[in-house]
């Protein structure tokens, strides 16, 4: 991956993560009556960009470490989602009990909190959105898309480090363990490691690439005038009926609401980063750096901003006039550069430790 192409995916995680913010904050009535309900219905789409980034980003980091192997990934991987999802779980559980302290109305239910020793540890496996059901640690909503990632994560680790017999029966194990919520979203995060294998193969000249960076900019927006979304949404409910009625298991579509759409932003995603790579456009100097030191803080921001919109709830805060948002969102900014020192910053010590605590084995052939 070029440090050019690196950069770009950087500023899209920002952008992305704004968005989720944005549309959350519309969601749950924080923002100003302004903002309108497409804002809510986006924050999905920048999800989207995140799984092709992330399988992009993984396929990169795993082949350049290949010969680190399999041990080595685990620890790597789960230092990146422990880092950000331990503290982050804690955070909400004591935010949560504050808030409903000053207003328990947005609440309900609460059937996790009376069992955080039952709940906890479900989450830190990541079970949340396998065959057990689709729930988020207390208010932690973007937590389902970790419970996602983490079994992406494991199971192209098997297929990628595992050769004969135990590539077959590790990954196998692992697919079935991740059930049909997980299945659906799967072809996004894997056309990120398909991405990620062919790009540098294709040549372009920069005219091109800057066009094709374009183009999904436009269907994008066309997707929204024209109602393609509104129908693509409505075509994947029509889908869920259909597994509901002909799969030999009781399907539910938990977070994922509008696989079709989905697939079509993904689509136009992959597009734009074709283009991003072949642009010749890079972004260096002061501006990158801030880039990258921004982006340093994404999964953080993603994780806790929505624990802290329902906080706001609790306080009465809704639909607030500019400047009192500006106020909330500097607010959240602080809160996620304060937690990050002891969560995501700190992402090296995790692996230290997870490293200790990990048996040594060597996978056979």
């Amino acid at each position: 991956m070029s440090p050019v192409l690196s950069i770009w995916l950087d500023a899209c995680r920002i952008l992305a993560a704004f968005a989720v913010f944005l549309g959350h904050a519309v969601g749950l009535g924080v923002a100003p009556p302004a903002m309108g309900s497409q804002w809510h219905r986006s924050a999905d789409d920048a999800v989207t960009a995140f799984f092709i980034i992330s399988g992009f980003v993984i396929a990169h980091t795993t082949q350049r470490r290949a010969d680190q192997g399999l041990r080595s990934y685990i620890v790597a991987r789960a230092s990146r989602l422990y880092s950000v999802a331990l503290p982050a779980i804690f955070f909400a559980f004591v935010v949560d009990h504050i808030g409903m302290w000053i207003d328990p109305s947005p609440y309900v239910p609460e059937w996790q909190y009376p069992r955080p020793w039952l709940y906890i540890p479900l989450h830190l496996a990541f079970l949340g959105e396998t065959w057990l059901g689709a729930f988020q640690p207390f208010t932690m909503a973007p937590y389902w898309s970790l419970s996602y990632e983490a079994w992406y994560y494991a199971f192209f680790g098997l297929i990628f480090f595992l050769r004969g017999w135990q590539r077959w029966v590790f990954a196998g194990a692992v697919f079935l363990i991740m059930g049909p919520r997980i299945w659906l979203l799967m072809p996004v995060w894997f056309l990120g490691v398909w991405l990620h294998g062919r790009i540098d193969t294709w040549r372009m000249p920069a005219g091109v690439a800057r066009a094709l960076m374009a183009l999904p900019v436009l269907a994008y927006a066309a997707f929204l005038a024209f109602g393609w979304q509104k129908a693509l949404d409505l075509a994947s409910k029509d889908l869920y009926g259909v597994f509901s009625r002909t799969l030999p298991f009781p399907f539910s579509s938990g977070s994922t609401v509008h696989v079709l759409s989905d697939y079509a932003m993904a689509v136009m995603f992959a597009v734009f980063v074709v283009g991003c790579a072949h642009s010749r456009l890079e972004i260096s100097g002061q501006l990158a750096e801030w880039i990258r030191r921004a982006a340093a803080y994404t999964f953080t921001f993603y994780l806790l901003h929505f624990t802290l919109f329902v906080f706001c709830n609790a306080l009465g805060w809704r639909q607030v006039g500019v400047w009192h948002f500006v106020a909330i969102t500097l607010g959240v900014f602080a809160i996620t550069w304060a937690h990050a020192q002891i969560g995501e910053l700190r992402r090296g010590t995790y692996a230290r430790v997870i490293d200790r605590i990990l048996p040594a084995f060597k996978p056979g052939a």
